[in-house]
């Protein structure tokens, strides 16, 4: 079975209480985190963006999420092969 193994939009729901004021990608385990994917736009709270990794990523990414109140966020191994990928993010327990 082939299966198409690039990376593909998908949506980014940010249902914290703050917005996300950048979004980094890097390889999986290498800590190499690029420019913001959402350069110098915010995403408020209860909203969604649809996000397009860039040319050359590979599919098991690491995220580093910026919030506007200062938090840092890491989301680690995720898959951006898969079709119609949805990546939550909720507020987490300080």
């Amino acid at each position: 079975m082939a299966q198409d193994q690039r990376p593909r939009t998908f949506t980014l729901m940010n249902g914290g209480a703050a917005a996300v004021v950048a979004v980094e990608v890097s390889p999986s385990g290498q800590a190499r985190f690029g420019d913001s994917m959402i350069g110098r736009v915010e995403l408020p709270p209860g909203n969604a963006l649809h996000m397009t990794p860039p040319p050359g990523t590979p599919c098991l990414n690491d995220l580093r999420i910026r919030w506007a109140d200062g938090r840092i966020e890491q989301r680690v191994r995720e898959d951006l092969c898969q079709p119609q990928r949805m990546i939550r993010l909720t507020p987490s327990a300080n």
